[in-house]
């Protein structure tokens, strides 16, 4: 028969299960929300540029003077060449991988962690900002964080295997060079571990009693890293020769220095004040040390490969590397552990607490306090098309982001303010034309204030050849919904849009002459002329914009 202690055993899981399941629902839905209306913004537009001009086989023999991620763009490439390139289908892996994120990282470590620690870990990964915008862009930071968490796990369990087990050994393998393929920094994280084992191996040698053992996982350990640098010498090496000039030309440029590390740890946890990241550090040194008694090569090899890797990226000195969010980025494979480690702590700090149902609900409070103190609820307001704007990714704190404190807008239009009188998303704009860097881009704030839905279109060739579009406008892949042509508008297709607006000059952030567009400006005058030569005379016009109305078609 069971015991009483079996019998309540489920009953004292419930409300484990249900924070867990809350967690996994919310944080999908925080992943995908709004997702499809989405503008590309920044580096994500990387990958683009490059595979419109390149074949397969230069996307894979080349990492390009702006990073653009190999395996992503060479799949990015195969949708182009058959007419499927869409933002969707390249926020879609990276979606993915988030989500699969959440499921996964509990799942591999249920063995090791108890229900609680599971289900902590599962709701700060849910409502972590990072990983929530690292399943919202194209870029390979979401694959970076599931590999680690793969990795850094297969590891642990082929090393508590004595190096025998040959299916975690390969999980490892491909977890590790997947992410190094994707992003080459990453390997200073992941390939850290198998260091790890071979480190111990090599003192195990030392010792008498463990001599013959540590001798032959030493051995399986030299075997592992010689299969993992075969495999990244095919992916990794024709790159590196083709255009180490290009790698090394963006180290010893930029530096991290103890404010940006500071502002970067704040990010890690998504808060922005000191005396929450003190409670967030103390419970993350006590969920370590927990973790530690349990399974201590995994945590030692895990804290390590944190303190190793930031010492190699601050070494190297990479482009950019001062600002929180880069290395913020760059840390995403070891990520997910740091937020465990507090999960760990967390979970102790309640553990006094014996009633399951408060524990949980104890846990559920933080887990509010770290989404209401940090940046999310300024995130997620409808419509909010521009998420991966640097006003919201550059820093999460207002009084040390630059797109908060050097802010101007400028005039604003009274046709955006007229807007503003209408019922949220009943009209759509076509913008043109739009350079995609947030320092051009004022429609995060100006969305603010109209509340409709916006859209770009390449205003080449009708206002002249230049470099102010973001892709040719004969790319024939290329099937954006939020990206139209104004060629195809003035013939009369409208892409489902209300009002054509037509920028008669830059916009730049810092505003005005401080901060000089980074191309020439069409001539918008003869633009304007030869648009209203087709669609016939404008609804509104100032200073700033002139604008037409379109009839709405189903596109």
């Amino acid at each position: 028969m069971r015991s009483d202690a079996q019998r309540q055993a489920p009953r004292a899981g419930w409300p484990w299960w249900l924070l867990a399941a809350v967690a996994l629902l919310a944080g999908s839905f925080l992943r995908g929300w709004q997702l499809r209306s989405q503008m590309l913004m920044d580096d994500e537009w990387h990958a683009v540029r490059k595979l419109i001009g390149a074949d397969m086989e230069n996307i894979a023999d080349h990492f390009g003077v702006a990073d653009y991620s190999i395996p992503l763009t060479l799949y990015y490439r195969w949708l182009y060449d058959h007419a499927a390139l869409s933002e969707w289908a390249m926020h879609l892996p990276l979606l993915t991988c988030g989500i699969a994120l959440l499921v996964l990282a509990p799942w591999l470590l249920r063995t090791t962690l108890s229900l609680p620690e599971r289900a902590s870990w599962l709701g700060l990964l849910a409502a972590s900002p990072l990983l929530i915008y690292f399943s919202r862009t194209a870029r390979p930071y979401a694959l970076l964080a599931l590999c680690g968490v793969i990795a850094f796990v297969a590891l642990q369990r082929w090393y508590r295997a004595g190096g025998r087990s040959l299916g975690w050994a390969a999980t490892y393998l491909i977890a590790t060079c997947v992410a190094g393929w994707a992003h080459l920094l990453s390997l200073v994280f992941t390939l850290w571990p198998l260091a790890c084992a071979g480190l111990l191996a090599a003192a195990g040698c030392l010792r008498a009693p463990q001599r013959s053992q540590s001798r032959a996982l030493l051995g399986r350990v030299l075997a592992l890293g010689a299969s993992i640098g075969g495999v990244l010498l095919v992916l990794l090496l024709p790159p590196l020769l083709n255009d180490w000039a290009a790698l090394a030309g963006k180290a010893a440029t930029d530096r991290v220095t103890w404010h940006s590390l500071y502002r970067t740890v704040l990010m890690d946890y998504g808060i922005v004040d000191a005396s929450l990241l003190v409670v967030m550090l103390a419970l993350t040194v006590a969920g370590a040390g927990c973790l530690w008694r349990r399974e201590r090569f995994l945590t030692g090899s895990v804290a390590s490969a944190c303190v190793v890797g930031l010492a190699v990226i601050a070494l190297a000195q990479p482009a950019w590397i001062q600002h929180p969010a880069v290395l913020a980025r760059y840390c995403a494979p070891v990520l997910p552990f740091l937020l465990l480690f507090a999960a760990c702590g967390l979970v102790a700090a309640l553990a006094r607490v014996r009633a399951p149902a408060l524990t949980a609900l104890g846990v559920a409070a933080v887990l509010a306090l770290l989404v209401v103190r940090g940046p999310l609820p300024s995130w997620y307001y409808d419509p909010n098309q521009f998420m991966g704007h640097a006003l919201f990714q550059f820093d999460y704190d207002a009084r040390d982001n630059p797109y908060v404190t050097q802010f101007e807008l400028g005039p604003v239009s009274a046709f955006y303010r007229e807007l503003a009188q209408r019922p949220a998303r009943s009209v759509t704009l076509i913008e043109t034309p739009a350079h995609m860097h947030s320092n051009y881009v004022p429609d995060p704030w100006l969305q603010q204030i109209h509340h409709q839905n916006v859209k770009y279109a390449l205003a080449s060739p009708v206002c002249g050849e230049g470099d102010w579009d973001e892709y040719p406008y004969t790319a024939t892949g290329a099937h954006f919904t939020r990206v139209a042509r104004l060629g195809d508008i003035v013939d009369g297709a409208n892409w489902g849009a209300d009002y054509l607006v037509m920028r008669m000059r830059p916009w730049t952030l810092p505003y005005g002459d401080k901060f000089p567009f980074p191309v020439p400006w069409p001539d918008m005058t003869a633009c304007v002329a030869a648009v209203q030569a087709r669609l016939g005379a404008a609804v509104f016009r100032d200073e700033q914009i002139t604008v037409f109305a379109l009839k709405r078609d189903a596109r």
